[in-house]
């Protein structure tokens, strides 16, 4: 590095690549003086080079990552509600509204389970891209094959599914992204990690009203179109405007994908807080699912009396949660991971139990709030344990598999509390819940092996060496 320029030598020199960049403008500028007339042209460009080139793209990475991510979520939410009312409304049977509805969670999930390596295979960037714009075609293929009178319901039940199947690699491959941008960017992982939560949070508060008032003034073809847009607009942000990790070119031996597979469930069972952090993660998905889709739900409609009152209940803990998000992104990186892992899980099993009194819809609303702002760290804050702990070449079918078995938790959660609610009453089943929960917490604060939580995160932010092998630096 020249000591006046600030620059790399073979810049300048006869044999020079104009890619090798700078370190800084101003050194440069200074250099730019003391040089001969002769190289002036050179200096000129590696400092514009500096200030437009390759080290901003990757510090305005994170940016780019978010706002497609942001499109792509609200277009995603807006289908929660565009895709029931269309099926419904071209089949005219609630039964196989719910069919095409289930059997697009179900493949999703097992879908997700079993593409987790490609993640490893394609890198993070182009396994995004590839979901966005598989998810945005299968969107809007819906629309399209109905206006052309070729959609049956056997092809119109693919279609769902294609559009969710890449969902759970998909996030996967957003997560993974984060870390490398993030550190390019000068921002804590927290932080990231945070962000990325929050705005999925937003996107569930005002997706579905935004779904519905679509479906009311331009019809469900319009909003399945939208989505479209939004997945493909998603797709061609991350492609252009973001260089990441990228997968090595090598052949892989015949039946390695397999063995990726296996590796990756070996690496879970044998890392001891990769295992606490999966296990007690599904045990509160299982609750969280038992509390939103049946306790609120009937705490509404027997003691409060009105859909809206649930309403107004499920949008204060939203708003509680993006709160709570809020201030993780703003002071996550100064907290002890496990305290806040454990402290948040006693609080939440307390607030909890305060709902057994069953009270007046404002305290109610209150307490999710609470509840809400509560339970908002522990997602992006076991995202963050997954990026540190899991080493890159694997994390992809890690990470699938963890997605996979919290998602098969929430269907098993809600019936189990079904079955609670109906055996012993409502009151009863929420004290079950918040026991249980605190039970877990319990467990948690037992287990020897969270507290490599924050040691994870001392230590290099836990970032495991990239292999060779599977990823190598985008030059781009």
């Amino acid at each position: 590095m020249d000591k006046l320029t600030g620059c790399d030598p073979r810049l300048y020199s006869s044999g020079g690549q104009a890619g090798a960049v700078v370190t800084g403008s101003y050194p440069a500028l200074y250099g730019l003086l003391k040089k001969p007339v002769g190289q002036y042209p050179v200096m000129l460009m590696s400092i514009r080079m500096t200030s437009l080139g390759f080290p901003r793209r990757r510090r305005w990475g994170i940016h780019a990552l978010l706002g497609a991510v942001a499109v792509s979520s609200l277009g995603e939410a807006m289908m929660v509600v565009a895709v029931p009312w269309f099926v419904l409304k071209t089949t005219g049977s609630v039964a196989q509204t719910g069919i095409v509805v289930a059997f697009g969670a179900v493949t999703s999930g097992v879908v997700g389970f079993v593409a987790g390596p490609l993640v490893d295979r394609w890198g993070f960037r182009a396994m995004a891209v590839v979901a966005y714009a598989v998810g945005g075609l299968g969107a809007a293929c819906i629309p399209l094959l109905y206006a052309l009178d070729a959609l049956d319901f056997p092809t119109l039940a693919l279609l769902v599914v294609a559009a969710n199947a890449l969902d759970v690699p998909g996030g996967a491959a957003v997560t993974g992204l984060v870390p490398e941008l993030s550190e390019a960017a000068g921002m804590p992982l927290e932080r990231g990690n945070a962000l990325l939560t929050g705005i999925h949070q937003v996107a569930q508060l005002c997706g579905p009203p935004l779904g519905g008032a679509g479906v009311a003034l331009l019809g469900t073809h319009s909003v399945l179109l939208l989505d479209a847009i939004a997945c493909g607009l998603a797709a061609l942000v991350i492609l252009v405007c973001i260089s990441a990790g990228r997968r090595a070119t090598e052949r892989r031996p015949a039946g390695a994908y397999l063995a990726d597979l296996r590796s990756g469930l070996r690496t879970l069972r044998r890392h001891r807080l990769l295992r606490a952090v999966a296990i007690s993660g599904t045990a509160f998905n299982a609750l969280d699912s038992g509390l939103a889709g049946v306790v609120l739900v009937t705490y509404a409609y027997q003691h409060l009396g009105s859909a809206a009152s649930l309403g107004v209940l499920l949008t204060s803990f939203g708003l509680g949660a993006v709160a709570g998000t809020v201030g993780y992104a703003v002071f996550g990186h100064r907290i002890s991971g496990r305290f806040l892992y454990i402290g948040t899980g006693f609080a939440a099993g307390l607030l909890i139990a305060s709902l057994v009194s069953l009270p007046p819809l404002p305290v109610g609303a209150a307490l999710l709030a609470v509840l809400g702002a509560v339970a908002a760290p522990v997602g992006p804050l076991r995202t963050g344990v997954l990026q540190r702990s899991v080493p890159r070449e694997q994390y992809g079918r890690v990470t699938a598999a963890v997605d996979t078995v919290g998602l098969a938790a929430v269907p098993l959660g809600a019936s189990l509390t079904v079955a609670a609610v109906g055996a012993l009453g409502l009151r009863p089943a929420i004290g079950l819940i918040a026991g249980v929960y605190l039970l877990v917490v319990v467990c948690c604060w037992a287990a020897p092996a969270l507290r490599e939580i924050d040691r994870s995160a001392a230590g290099d932010r836990g970032r495991a060496p990239v292999s060779p092998l599977m990823t190598e630096l985008d030059k781009q």
